[in-house]
């Protein structure tokens, strides 16, 4: 009987359905191989314009919108002038805030959130204030390309073009996801010299900890349920069946597209940050971020504090406010740096 992870990508089935084809881009990502850290990654070069706008006001709290220009550059010839043909909903970054009322916070934090997670109202006034209020920190939440406000018209649910058979798309969402949020934290560090945290849940994680190897002004990162092996989590993760499959039919398998993130250096990343600034969280159960990879991620960043829980990816879900106390003590427990 599929645990509540495998009904999960069951679930999904109908809708990637709908899926728009993927163009076959395999024979174009020679142009990312050969490049160093630096120039796949890249730091922010400048400061965007950044526009807000009032959301709401409740008794401790305000919100508003944060949305600024990307400031990515495609390296794929081809996928760069599809880029910069006409204007696109992904180039805009759109960004919640949640800020406490009348006090400058202790610290901050980049929140990133996970595969199809859609913007709800539920989702702004349950996980994301409450994260603040359990907290105690402004919590700025990042949507990464393709879902949300920045999902194409045409897309079936959001985060369709996102992870896709037509990888050089794939590469690009993810190369753009890292330099908004490290363009997110320049915009932070610019406003208040108040440290700045990174944390994710699911992909959102992955992101987390792919930034913690990638960004050392981060103050600390904490990764929820997620490592940041890609091959990995084509393989296993149940709501990429329909990736596998196009895939498939293009010739490629996972271990494929998992030699590939290996030529580019990707799995050569090593944490940029200090070990006990950073924290993991993870599921012995968990059928979308394997454990056994997990703890092979541990091990090569030096055994950072990890708590386990044993539950499936899905099942985290419950044991989240367990999980932010503890992320406040162990906030609250670092030194100045």
């Amino acid at each position: 009987m599929p645990n509540i992870d495998d009904a999960t990508g069951i679930l999904v089935r109908p809708l990637q359905a709908f899926r728009s084809r993927p163009h076959n881009t395999l024979d174009r990502l020679s142009a990312y191989e050969g490049l160093s850290a630096e120039e796949l990654f890249p730091a922010p070069v400048a400061l965007p314009r950044v526009r807000s706008r009032a959301r709401w006001s409740l008794p401790g709290f305000d919100s508003e919108d944060l949305f600024f220009a990307s400031p990515h550059e495609p390296i794929e010839p081809r996928f760069a002038e599809h880029y910069h043909c006409r204007r696109r909903r992904y180039q805009t970054v759109y960004a919640r805030r949640i800020r406490p009322k009348g006090k400058e916070p202790r610290a901050r934090l980049l929140y990133i959130h996970g595969y199809m997670q859609p913007e709800t109202v539920i989702e702004e006034f349950t996980l994301l204030s409450g994260m603040a209020r359990a907290l105690d920190m402004e919590i700025v939440h990042l949507q990464p390309p393709y879902h949300g406000r920045r999902t194409p018209r045409g897309s079936a649910y959001g985060g369709e073009r996102f992870w896709s058979a037509d990888v050089v798309r794939s590469f690009e969402a993810i190369r753009q996801t890292l330099i908004d949020a490290r363009t997110l934290l320049s915009i932070m560090l610019e406003e208040s010299s108040t440290p700045v945290g990174v944390a994710g849940i699911s992909l959102g994680g992955a992101f987390s900890a792919t930034l913690a190897c990638i960004e050392p002004r981060f103050d600390f990162a904490a990764p929820f349920i997620a490592h940041m092996d890609m091959g990995a989590l084509l393989r296993d993760a149940p709501v990429l069946g329909a990736m596998r499959k196009d895939l498939s039919a293009f010739g490629w398998s996972p271990e494929e597209f998992a030699r590939f993130f290996d030529r580019i250096g990707w799995n050569d990343l090593t944490l940029a940050l200090p070990v006990e600034r950073t924290l993991l969280f993870a599921a012995e159960k968990d059928h979308f971020f394997d454990a056994d990879v997990l703890r092979t991620m541990w091990g090569r960043w030096g055994e950072p504090e990890i708590h386990w829980y044993r539950t499936t990816h899905m099942g985290f879900i419950p044991h989240m406010p367990g999980a932010i106390s503890r992320l406040r003590r162990f906030v609250r427990a670092l030194p100045p740096r």
